[in-house]
Formats: structure tokens, C-alpha cells, sequence
């Protein structure tokens, strides 16, 4: 039996039969509770913003390209890309980091190993169109809950954390340019 199957088989829930007894009578049915409060989930785009301030970060202008919202981000010499997604009534219930590098030395494999040995930030390998040199994106993605911007603070660490090493990775050096504006 392997590990994976003994671990499967302490989990089993056995079933115990139940006796027959007399039926029982329904009680009255509770009286009904006041309707909860619908929970608002997300951040917007300006609090955001705002608060990247207070993070050491510059964040543009919130800008548009087809229906995506997003920010310009510069932070510790490095400049990214915040898109705000799933957004309704100036809430945002979804973010991603994007940033990108185009450069001789990102191939496939290069990627393929960042991907491999890293959680969290993934990337994409593109390849050269033409004369063009081969390129790399990197994203994070996070889903909000309720409450503000702070909600961020531990996402915003893993991203400035590992965006040096994947600019270093790709670069050779210490920034990375800022992705285009995806057009999907």
C-alpha cells in the first residue's frame, strides 16, 4: 500500500447504521432572521492607489486599455503594471501584477525553470516576432476579500520580493520594463 493510499484509507468515514425509531414530529418552524447584510468584496482603484503611496510605490494615472483599468506602479527601481479587475460600482475584487522584460537571453527554457522552482509569480514566454527579441511577462494574481487596501500588504511583499529576482533572472540586471498593456 503506498503512502498516498494509507493516508486515503485513515480518512475513511465509516457508516454506522441508524435504529428505527418512532416519528418524530416536526417542530414549529423558526421564526425568520433578519436578511445578512451582503459583504462587499474588493478594494477601489483610488484607495489603492493611495495606498501604494504610503508603501514607498508611485502609482500613476489609472488608465485604460480595452476596458481594463490599470496603473503604472515604480517602486524600488522597478516599474509594473497593476490591472484592477472584476470591478463593479468602483470596487475591485480582483488584481493582477504584471510586469515584462524583452531580452536576448529569455528563452524558454529560462522560463520554464522560473516557473518551476517559484510559487506565486508566474511567466510566460513569448517568442520573437520578426527581428524582434524574445520576451517574458510575469503575473500575480489576487483575490480580495472585504475590507481596504491593507488587505494587500502581504501580496505587495511577495511581488517586490521576487520581481528583483526575476529581473535579475531575465536582465542580468536589477529592473525590468514595464509590460505593454495586454491586448486580450
Amino acid at each position: 500500500m503506498t503512502v498516498f493510499a494509507a493516508a486515503l484509507s485513515a480518512l475513511a468515514l465509516s457508516v454506522t447504521p441508524v435504529a428505527q425509531t418512532a416519528p418524530v414530529r416536526p417542530a414549529a418552524a423558526p421564526a425568520p432572521a433578519a436578511a445578512p447584510r451582503p459583504v462587499v468584496l474588493g478594494v477601489s482603484p483610488a484607495a489603492v492607489i493611495a495606498w501604494l503611496g504610503t508603501q514607498g510605490a508611485t502609482a500613476g494615472a489609472i488608465q485604460e486599455d480595452q476596458g481594463r483599468r490599470y496603473v503604472r506602479v515604480d517602486a524600488d527601481g522597478l516599474a509594473w503594471l497593476l490591472f484592477f479587475q472584476s470591478c463593479e460600482n468602483d470596487l475591485c475584487s480582483d488584481l493582477q501584477f504584471t510586469t515584462g522584460v524583452s531580452n536576448a537571453a529569455v528563452t524558454p527554457e529560462l522560463i520554464n525553470g522560473w516557473n518551476r522552482d517559484r510559487r506565486f509569480l508566474k511567466a510566460i514566454y513569448e517568442a520573437p516576432e520578426g527581428t524582434g527579441l524574445p520576451s517574458a511577462v510575469v503575473q500575480y494574481d489576487v483575490l480580495l476579500g472585504a475590507g481596504g487596501p491593507e488587505q494587500l500588504a502581504d501580496h505587495l511583499s511577495i511581488w517586490r520580493n521576487l520581481l528583483p529576482q526575476f529581473a535579475r533572472l531575465t536582465t542580468g540586471a536589477g529592473a525590468a520594463a514595464v509590460a505593454p498593456a495586454p491586448a486580450n
